[in-house]
């Protein structure tokens, strides 16, 4: 039998709320697990914001949302802060979703 010594990333919703109009805003926590790293290991930890703009689940189905913002590194680090203002400010979600047109524009444009 052959063992495997694999990381898988498991995620964790940490925030979430509902968007005027339609759609809602999401922190999620990505981590490694590693059998090798005691639990509570954050080196590697992925935290990111995300933007859910459709109002009908059905039309979400295949898509995942735009990722406005992300931090790698220690999840209780001071920056997280910063993402949970973010997260809970809707003109700031505003200015990160143009900002990320602007970098999906500029990279198609690119190829």
């Amino acid at each position: 039998m052959e063992t495997s010594s694999e990381i898988v990333p498991r995620t964790k919703e940490l925030y979430r709320r509902e968007l005027p109009g339609a759609g809602y805003v999401a922190i999620d926590l990505t981590q490694p697990h590693d059998e090798s790293e005691p639990p509570h290991a954050s080196a590697g930890s992925r935290i990111r914001v995300s933007v859910e703009r459709r109002a009908d689940k059905e039309r979400r189905s295949g898509h995942h949302p735009p990722i406005v913002a992300e931090f790698t590194g220690d999840h209780h680090a001071p920056e997280v802060g910063e993402l949970y203002r973010m997260a809970a400010d809707n003109a700031a979600l505003a200015r990160a979703l143009i900002e990320w047109q602007g970098r999906r524009q500029a990279i198609s444009r690119d190829d």
